[in-house]
């Protein structure tokens, strides 16, 4: 695997530069809860810049690691009330990010997997990668519900908003968080989008690596 180079840090740069200005944007519109956010986005870019040849990464994955974190940064414009898809926004938020993830630690991970695909080892890792993309969106989690019991209500992944809740809906009490589940409902479907982008991953890596690269390994390989 190749290691870092000019484009690598051209995609770092346009990521940082893309949430300084949401950041800016965001004070502008008066909407300030995503910035913890889009602050944390930029520590983990250049966190993975750093680490780049330890995960084994490439420019695609690490590519599709920064976009996966804008559509959060995003919200500061009203999406999770207003979505401007035909799916709530919140959901697109959780698919993207762990879908990144999954193709991160599939990547990582396929070094040790078996030319076959039908083999213990093999499947044992592809389950490691679907547990450990899922897992990161449980932490996610957790960090949204440590946020909330510090900040309580608004804007933000540390604070509950509508996004947390029904879509349009901007629950501020707890409340009414007991009296319709919104906080419990929305976890669950969190987790359940975060399987999803998980799933996609994972299959996508599998027919890349065992389907169309067939000279190196083949999904049917000697069966």
């Amino acid at each position: 695997m190749a290691g870092k180079d000019v484009y690598t840090a051209l995609v770092l740069g346009v990521g940082v530069v893309i949430f300084l200005v949401m950041i800016l944007m965001s004070f502008i519109w008066g909407n300030a809860g995503f910035v913890p956010d889009m602050i944390a986005f930029i520590v983990l870019a250049l966190f993975f810049y750093f680490t780049y040849e330890r995960w084994n990464l490439n420019l695609p994955i690490y590519t599709i690691l920064i976009l996966g974190f804008i559509p959060h940064a995003m919200g500061f414009m009203g999406f999770y009330a207003n979505t401007p898809i035909v799916i709530q926004w919140d959901h697109f938020t959780h698919i993207m990010p762990i879908f990144a993830f999954g193709l991160l630690f599939f990547n990582y991970l396929y070094q040790w997997m078996d030319r076959k695909f039908f083999t213990q080892k093999t499947i044992f890792l592809i389950l490691v990668v679907l547990l450990a993309a899922s897992g990161v969106g449980v932490i996610i989690e957790l960090v949204e519900f440590s946020g909330f019991l510090v900040y309580g209500f608004g804007e933000g992944a540390l604070a509950f908003g509508t996004g947390d809740a029904g879509p349009g809906q901007l629950v501020t009490s707890v409340e009414a968080i007991e009296e319709y589940g919104v906080g419990w409902f929305n976890t669950m479907y969190d987790l359940i989008w975060n399987s999803i982008g998980a799933l996609i991953a994972v299959l996508l890596m599998i027919f890349f690596h065992y389907v169309l690269k067939r000279p190196e390994k083949n999904l049917f390989d000697n069966y």
